[in-house]
């Protein structure tokens, strides 16, 4: 009986020893991952905002952004503006330009983006034009 409660002891002691170890280590990243590169704010809001109905070098089901600051005379207040409430602007007919995209588009509505800020905003344009370079 003595060798036996000897053996549990032992057991239990590698155990907790094991799990305290567990506890103080540090996550490894691959070696993969470490080498890539952070994701960008404006690919990463780009992604999750604009790319089912945007590409930067191709027409889907809203036009091509690869330009999209040449086009607008980089006025990024009225970008700003358009991404937040793009059928507002339309709305207004204030913009020809604006109101032609929208009908050779079949009318096709860009859904408002009240949630991004500015900032966000700006970061995707950023994002857009470091692709094209």
């Amino acid at each position: 009986m003595h060798t036996t409660r000897k053996g549990i002891i032992g057991l239990a002691s590698m155990a907790l020893l094991f799990a305290a170890c567990g506890q103080h280590s540090t996550e490894t990243t691959p070696p993969e991952e470490a080498a890539a590169p952070a994701m960008s704010s404006g690919k990463r809001l780009f992604i999750n905002n604009c790319v089912q109905c945007h590409a930067i070098k191709s027409d889907k089901i809203g036009p091509k952004l690869e330009g999209v600051l040449g086009r607008w005379n980089n006025d990024t207040a009225r970008i700003i503006t358009y991404v937040k409430n793009s059928q507002a602007m339309i709305t207004e007919g204030k913009d020809a330009r604006l109101t032609k995209l929208y009908k050779d588009y079949n009318q096709t509505q860009m859904p408002p983006f009240p949630n991004l800020t500015d900032d966000e905003i700006r970061d995707i344009l950023g994002y857009i034009a470091k692709d094209v370079e």
